[in-house]
């Protein structure tokens, strides 16, 4: 007799979910519980590590639009992540299709990926001036070159006897990049689209620091400026959010892409 397989329902799938972060959700309550004793009684001056309460209390001042900021950063992000993605994905597919411009752009690409970006706010800022699309530009060069390098890394490390075998076959190269090349390059690039939300975020965040009016970044470097520790810490406890939540669909799209990535 064939025993019907049992599948956890909904709320038994977030319990177990939940056993499985109590570990890092037990650390957290206690580094805040902890952070909350040494600065609520004053062993650390407020003004250099403020509570948690004070922390939250940011969020409900009126004199702080917070959506307005919160959505500011989070266009330039989206905006310049789509950009990053898009055209670092095209870029690598002509650069894995073609030995010729592999061979001239991947030393320009591994050069200026070496670069350190903040370096080249400045130079952005005055070829653009300062205004949303330097700042939109700042994200998306920040998120172009790892999606390049590695799905290029993905297109081309491929096994070599698959490639042969579709073209005895009678495949085309179209037909070999879309069976053998594409599929193994989603691992990579899905590692690119990782680093490159995070690098995103960052890439935000100092594009508000060298010039803007309104962002996370707006409000970290102002808070900074007047002392206001506690809004500087409520800035960045948003900025976290919103990194985890990037960070979380694009794992959630991996998830749903590969499906022998539910296995592992």
């Amino acid at each position: 007799m064939e025993i019907a397989e049992v599948r956890p329902t909904h709320g038994g799938r977030l319990y177990a979910g939940l056993r499985r972060q109590a570990s890092s959700i037990l650390v957290f309550l206690a580094i805040v519980s902890l952070w909350q004793y040494v600065s609520a009684g004053n062993l650390i001056p407020q003004f250099l590590l403020p509570p948690p309460s004070s922390i939250v209390a940011q969020f409900f001042r009126s004199s702080v639009n917070w959506p307005l900021h919160i959505i500011t950063t989070l266009q330039e992000i989206l905006v310049g992540y789509t950009m990053g993605a898009l055209g670092g994905l095209a870029l690598a597919v002509m650069v894995a299709e073609s030995n010729f411009m592999r061979k001239t752009l991947m030393p320009y690409l591994i050069g200026i990926e070496a670069l350190p970006k903040i370096a080249i706010a400045p130079l952005i800022y005055i070829l653009l001036g300062f205004n949303d699309v330097a700042r939109i530009i700042m994200v998306t060069l920040l998120v172009f070159f790892p999606i390049v390098l590695t799905t290029l890394t993905g297109l081309i490390d491929i096994d070599k006897n698959l490639v042969y075998l579709m073209k005895t076959l009678g495949a085309r190269e179209r037909m070999v990049f879309y069976k053998v090349r594409l599929p193994n390059s989603t691992p990579q690039l899905f590692v690119g689209l990782r680093l490159g939300v995070l690098a995103a975020i960052i890439g935000s965040v100092i594009a508000e620091f060298v010039s803007s009016t309104a962002g996370l970044g707006f409000l970290i470097i102002n808070a900074e400026s007047t002392y206001n520790t506690s809004l500087a810490f409520a800035a960045l406890s948003v900025l976290g959010v919103l990194s985890l939540a990037l960070y979380g669909s694009i794992e959630l799209a991996a998830y749903v892409t590969m499906p022998w990535f539910r296995k592992t």
